[in-house]
Formats: C-alpha cells, sequence, structure tokens
C-alpha cells in the first residue's frame, strides 16, 4: 500500500469511529423514509401486486395475479405476497456514515395480516442498534439494525420487520470487502444445463387450493425446491420495474443528492454522481464495494425463499415469520436453488405452525442465504380447513402476536 493509499484508509478508518458515534446517536429515532426513493402511500392495486409478483419474485401465483381467483381463495379477494412490503418500504435503515458502502445483510419479518387491494400500508422506521464487527472478508465494519413497521389505513399493524444493514468500507481505503476476486468470470453453462433448469420451472410445485394440513407434515419432510436463475440484467432490471419505487433518475438525481449529500458515489473513472446501490447493474462500482460483479439486491433473495414457502404452503397456509441471513455475494450467472426442510411442529397460542429452516445453494453448492421461518397450517381437529392468521388468533383470546418480540439470528453476517 503506498503512502496516499495509507492515508486515505487512516482517514477512513477514523471516519468510520466518529461516524459509528454519530449513527448511535439516532438509536430509537423515526427517521423519515424518502432515501431510497419517493414515499409512495397510495392504495394499492391489482396492478401493483401483480406486477410485484410476476416482476420482482418471477411467481405467477393466481392468489396474487388474478382477481377472480383471488375472490374464490380463503381470502376472499386477491391478495399481496408477503414479500410485497418491499415495495411500500425497503426496510433499509442505515443512516449517517457518509462514504461507507451499505449491503443488505438480511431481514426479519413478522407477519400479521394480508395486503389487499384498496388498502394504504405506510411504514416507520428506526434505528436500533449499532454494533461493530470483524470477518473473514473485511478487516472491520458495522452493522445497523432497524425495526420498520409496517401499518395500514385502519391504523392495524401489517407487520413488522427488523433489517441488517452492513456498513463496509469501499475498496478505495484500502479496507474493503476482499475474498471474491475469483468469481469475475461469470457462470457458464452447456445447453442441456440450461434446459434442465427450464424443466425445473416448468415444473415448479405449487399447493395452492389443495389444503396442506398440519396433520399430514412430518418433521424431517423436504419443501418442494425452487430454482432461481441463472441470474441476468433483465432479471435484476425486473426486480426494479416491479416495485412501486425505483431510484430517482436525472433532475429527480440531481435534487435527491442535495438533499441527502451523503448517499453518493462519485466514479473514479467518469467523475459522474450516482446512487451508490448501482452496484446492481454497474461493474465498476461493483468492484468499488468488494463484489466480483454486478449482483443482486439482498431482498432479492429474501422474497425467494417467501416464494417457497407460498408454494409450499398453499393458498390456505401462512407464512407467519422470516428470518433470512444473506451470507454470501449472488451476482450476475449464478443459479440458485431454494430448499428447505421442516424441524419442528408446534400450536403457538394454539395455532397450528410448523418450524422449518430454508436456504439457497448456488451452483458452486454454497448456502448463500439462510434462515428460518414459521408457517401456521390448517388442522382437522379445528375443523376451518383454513389458518386463522395470527391478528385472528389474538382476537379470540388465544396469543397476542401483535406483541410478541422479533428474534434476529445470532450469526446473520458474512464480511
Amino acid at each position: 500500500m503506498n503512502e496516499n493509499n495509507t492515508e486515505l484508509a487512516r482517514e477512513h478508518v477514523d471516519l468510520l469511529d466518529a461516524s459509528r458515534a454519530e449513527a448511535e446517536r439516532l438509536i430509537g429515532v423515526w427517521l423519515r423514509r424518502d432515501v431510497h426513493g419517493p414515499v409512495t402511500y397510495e392504495p394499492v392495486s391489482a396492478h401493483d401486486i401483480r406486477r410485484w409478483s410476476q416482476f420482482s419474485v418471477g411467481d405467477d401465483n393466481p392468489l396474487y395475479t388474478d382477481q377472480a381467483y383471488g375472490s374464490r381463495s380463503p381470502f376472499g379477494s386477491m391478495v399481496a405476497p408477503p414479500s410485497f412490503l418491499y415495495s411500500i418500504d425497503t426496510t433499509i435503515v442505515a443512516p449517517g456514515l457518509r462514504g461507507i458502502q451499505w449491503i443488505h445483510g438480511g431481514n426479519s419479518w413478522e407477519f400479521f395480516r394480508p395486503v389487499r387491494v384498496g388498502d394504504t400500508v405506510r411504514a416507520q422506521a428506526r434505528l436500533i442498534a449499532v454494533e461493530e464487527k470483524t470477518g473473514t472478508h473485511v478487516p472491520k465494519f458495522l452493522i445497523q439494525t432497524g425495526e420498520i413497521l409496517f401499518i395500514n389505513q385502519l391504523d392495524e399493524l401489517v407487520a413488522r420487520s427488523t433489517c441488517r444493514i452492513l456498513r463496509v468500507p469501499r475498496a478505495r481505503s484500502g479496507r474493503g470487502m476482499r475474498g471474491f476476486e475469483s468469481r469475475t468470470q461469470v457462470a457458464t453453462y452447456e445447453p442441456e444445463q440450461i434446459a434442465e433448469i427450464g424443466e425445473q420451472y416448468f415444473n415448479e410445485s405449487r399447493r395452492g387450493a389443495d389444503p396442506r394440513y398440519w396433520e399430514d407434515v412430518a418433521v424431517g419432510d423436504e419443501i418442494d425446491p425452487l430454482v432461481k436463475g441463472p441470474l441476468t440484467m433483465v432479471d435484476i432490471v425486473a426486480f426494479y420495474a416491479g416495485r412501486r419505487y425505483v431510484y430517482p433518475p436525472l433532475k429527480l438525481a440531481f435534487q435527491q443528492r442535495r438533499q441527502h449529500p451523503a448517499n453518493v458515489y462519485t466514479s473514479r473513472v467518469s467523475g459522474i454522481p450516482m446512487h451508490p446501490a448501482a452496484g446492481h447493474f454497474d461493474a465498476e462500482i461493483a468492484r468499488e464495494i468488494g463484489m466480483p460483479g454486478a449482483y443482486d439486491q439482498g431482498f432479492m433473495r429474501i422474497n425467494w425463499l417467501g416464494h417457497l414457502l407460498t408454494n409450499w404452503a398453499g393458498d390456505h397456509g401462512w407464512v407467519y415469520h422470516l428470518d433470512v441471513a444473506n451470507r454470501l455475494p449472488n451476482v450476475v450467472g449464478d443459479t440458485c436453488w431454494a430448499e428447505g426442510r421442516v424441524t419442528a411442529k408446534n400450536r403457538h397460542g394454539g395455532a397450528p405452525s410448523i418450524d422449518c429452516e430454508i436456504w439457497l445453494r448456488n451452483q458452486r453448492g454454497e448456502r448463500v442465504s439462510r434462515g428460518t421461518a414459521t408457517v401456521l397450517l390448517p388442522s382437522r381437529e379445528v375443523g376451518s380447513g383454513t389458518a386463522l392468521l395470527p391478528y385472528q388468533h389474538a382476537r379470540a383470546g388465544a396469543s397476542a402476536y401483535e406483541e410478541m418480540p422479533l428474534t434476529l439470528t445470532a450469526d446473520a453476517v458474512w464480511p
């Protein structure tokens, strides 16, 4: 490291230390939510739900795409997939730390109520913790944990999430993320491999309108796998296109940088400022972050694991809890398989529930994301044929789900 780079690194670490103290002063403060796009708290349309499900998740489940089908479902209407709430708010809570890159490390979710056409859902977010960490790929980094509440037009709590954001020095500091240089070559596939992936897509297993009863599930059961990939730039663009917001362009980008001067990356090659999340498209920024190339957004993968669970649970089930940690990069060219198995059967507050271990495995055999989930299922003993939602159990005087604290995975980091 030359003298200039040494000075850069020293200044950067000093900045990390100083900014951490500044960021910690924001713990507990409810933050404005216009950093990652214009706030859009308007009634949810069928088009909003359909676009998210199809483009952002790659899910053509008629429960989320067909209003006539939804009207015949246990919900009585078309509803949104659980991950649709990312289209209301990214859940990213990463104030301060100017010049320190943020990377989505994972989410823990509790889903209480469905989102229906016509609902207006708003988000409230605050920082709840800042931790310093060391890791294999980064000598020193921070984790900012945020709490996000999603509330509908009736002031009912729809969902609660915590999000873990990794704040990692950029490469120019000399202390950025390392160890993924061998992945700069995009994965290659033979025609037979692509054909096999296509067959897996065409034969995707979806439970749909056939109830999966709690009594029919056994500990150790495998969840039918779901393929996602090979990841292309079109997939990443489609993920953005399915959202209700994207990063502001042109004039709006300049306006946002004036309002949030810390939320910018300036190209060392061209001198052009842009949103720091552009590394999902731009190889220069990706390398500056320490990624081997253009890569997905972290919650894109959490969508995929949500898709795995809703396919398995069917129309009569409910994904109540989802906790996923992103552990390795997922870059253009990679293929992932969403997989899982049943680890326990319980009755939380009288609600028949299934605990699962879930993960994403790439073509190298690596688990790039992993986590746990709780799915509520109908029970023949109850006799309704449909799982009661968490708020319905609370109303019935059983467990008050909305008062249950969120739990975080202790090893939910990969730098």
